[in-house]
């Protein structure tokens, strides 16, 4: 029973950040269309969308699991920069998400994903930085019961 726990709280939290990604992969999409001109977006590149933020959130997943204190390590970090980058500009180009935007958009689409990025870092490392004063303040109180 503490296997399938573990496996479903694994796919609660995988399931969240995939959702997340996708809602900004889909917003991104449909603003981007919507400048071009265009008022509506294909299912098949929704799918593909929808698959590579679900590899994502796995690998993100797999570098940070929850509960345990990894995002100092820069390593992880710098792994879970390049996964993202490879995996969301390496579908957005090799899928042919963005069909029709100018040549100056593309450079403007990365920096877009990289200030994402950076704002998922930052809720990631709060969310750490909470959990750990609430365990060092639970800490706190069970000693001076003693």
């Amino acid at each position: 029973m503490e296997r399938f726990n573990r496996f479903y709280l694994w796919g609660v939290n995988t399931k969240y950040r995939m959702g997340l990604y996708f809602s900004a992969a889909v917003f991104v999409k449909g603003l981007i269309n919507a400048l071009l001109g265009r008022w509506e977006i294909e299912t098949l590149i929704l799918l593909e969308m929808l698959l590579s933020c679900f590899a994502f959130a796995c690998m993100e997943t797999a570098l940070f699991p929850y509960g345990k204190n990894l995002l100092a390590e820069k390593k992880r970090v710098a792994a879970w920069a390049v996964l993202a980058n490879v995996i969301f500009i390496g579908c957005g180009w090799g899928m042919n998400w963005f069909p029709g935007l100018p040549l100056w958009g593309r450079p403007l689409l990365v920096l877009f994903l990289e200030l994402a990025l950076a704002a998922m870092w930052y809720a990631l490392w709060l969310r750490e930085k909470r959990d750990t004063a609430a365990l060092n303040q639970g800490l706190r109180r069970f000693q001076s019961r003693s």
